[in-house]
């Protein structure tokens, strides 16, 4: 049942907030998207085309890099008519936007675009750029997919999450606390495992009493195997836990399971587009956010994985016209569903996502630093291109860096002082600048390895 004040929250503070003092249609997003994922899939596919169609048709006109992309391939959009004729399109990579930056950018759009930029969990980190109007988009489906586990507005939700790095401005850190508090968010940080701030965090929890726990997977796992171990469920009684950021595997589902009292619904998610699938509350794969992106899992050769077969995911952001992401290989693998979820949503599924794994890093002193930090941590890093970190004992690291441009003494210095802080005195690290870092046999970078046995 809600509370009164996220009934009032739900009802008064946010539409008024939202739709009549910041004028955003997030809210009405959501409202349709809530209608939308009820109808049969071809009704949800008959709309992604047609967003899809006017995309494509924006793109040829703004944009100077896909102008030239249909004129070399003899296209027009208009001459699009399906999925196969639109496989023709080049496949869009890191290295394509970041060689093509400036042309990639809707004429109409320039100077006037957000930016942003990726943790690279596959080594590789990316900025680009995008629109307050696809900014809705994003929050609309991650909205809608966070419902289902019972994450809406207004009701207490603790984030076991990567926090900011840096230290911000006194004034963003009380305007970002006031913003936490009125939508009852509490953060705990996600890259600090040891024993004393797990500690910590079970004693908040246990006074904040969250309604919902969401968190980067590694992390959420070594606290369930903390509060576990205990015996008890420590008084945190939430009514779900949403996994994010890196892979669930069942034994991990079921130690977080165990440890809240709670189903667990995992996430799939990214820096460019935010939500890109999550599992509702039957729990047999997960819903992709179709009416926002068209999702492709293509084999080596580019054409369509069949379902239940592993592939490639490619992405195209259908409401991103500031700079348009068409067939966007994000660097995940995946496999789509052989069978529709019993819930009725038309929502296309995916079985599940098997090419995000980030390996746990151990430091000296014991403690477990999920992979997902130094994702978080390069991103900051824009002469970095490429990067791994290699574990090969307890006291040492490896830290591989490809920076063409080279990388000046103060930004390598910055970025050491991170790594130590996190990595404590005793840890020899390391730190080569390559040329280029091998792929795995699946074509992908592989962020953290460690080679412990522990």
């Amino acid at each position: 049942m809600p509370t009164l004040y996220s009934w009032l929250f739900q009802r008064i503070l946010e539409p008024v907030w939202e739709e009549r003092v910041r004028r955003r249609s997030t809210l009405r997003h959501e409202r349709f998207l809530n209608d939308s994922q009820w109808l049969p899939k071809e009704q949800i596919l008959e709309y992604q085309w047609s967003e899809l169609k006017r995309l494509l048709d924006h793109a040829n006109h703004e944009c100077s890099y896909w102008k030239k992309v249909f004129a070399e391939l003899g296209l027009s959009p208009g001459d699009i008519d399906n999925l196969e004729q639109f496989r023709r399109l080049p496949i869009t990579t890191k290295t394509t936007i970041r060689e093509n930056y400036d042309d990639m950018i809707a004429r109409s759009w320039k100077g006037k675009t957000w930016r942003k930029s990726t943790g690279g969990s596959t080594g590789e980190p990316l900025h680009f750029e995008y629109t307050p109007e696809s900014s809705e988009w994003r929050q609309a489906t991650t909205r809608r997919g966070y419902a289902w586990a019972g994450a809406r507005s207004g009701i207490r939700q603790a984030y076991i999450w990567g926090i900011s790095l840096e230290k911000e401005p006194l004034f963003k850190r009380a305007k970002q606390a006031l913003h936490h508090l009125l939508l009852r968010h509490k953060y705990f940080n996600s890259f600090n495992c040891d024993h004393q701030a797990m500690q910590r965090c079970r004693k908040k929890l246990q006074r904040f009493k969250p309604e919902v726990i969401i968190g980067y997977t590694n992390p959420l796992y070594r606290f369930s195997r903390f509060l576990n171990s205990r015996k008890k469920h420590a008084g945190i009684h939430p009514a779900s836990v949403i996994t994010a950021a890196e892979a669930l595997f069942e034994h991990q589902r079921g130690e977080i399971e165990s440890a809240f009292d709670a189903p667990v619904f995992h996430s799939y998610g990214s820096r460019e587009f935010m939500l890109i699938a999550m599992e509702c509350e039957h729990h047999e794969g997960l819903h992709i956010s179709a009416e926002n992106l068209l999702v492709e899992i293509l084999r080596e050769d580019g054409s369509p994985a069949a379902p239940g077969e592993e592939g490639r995911v490619v992405i195209t952001d259908l409401h991103n016209y500031g700079m348009p992401f068409i067939r966007y290989e994000i660097g995940d693998m995946a496999v789509l569903a052989e069978q529709p979820c019993s819930c009725g949503r038309g929502l296309p599924l995916l079985k599940q996502v098997t090419g995000r794994i980030l390996d746990m890093i151990s430091t000296p002193d014991g403690r477990q630093i999920p992979g997902e930090y130094f994702p978080h941590l390069m991103k900051d890093f824009r002469n970095i291109q490429h990067f791994q970190v290699i574990q090969n004992n307890r006291d040492s690291l490896i830290i591989k860096l490809v920076a063409p441009e080279g990388l000046p003494d103060s930004e390598l210095d910055k970025l050491k002082a991170h790594v130590r802080k996190i990595m404590g005195e005793e840890c020899r690290i390391t730190y080569d600048l390559v040329d280029e870092i091998p792929l795995t046999r699946t074509g992908k970078h592989r962020v953290t390895i460690s080679r412990l046995n522990s």
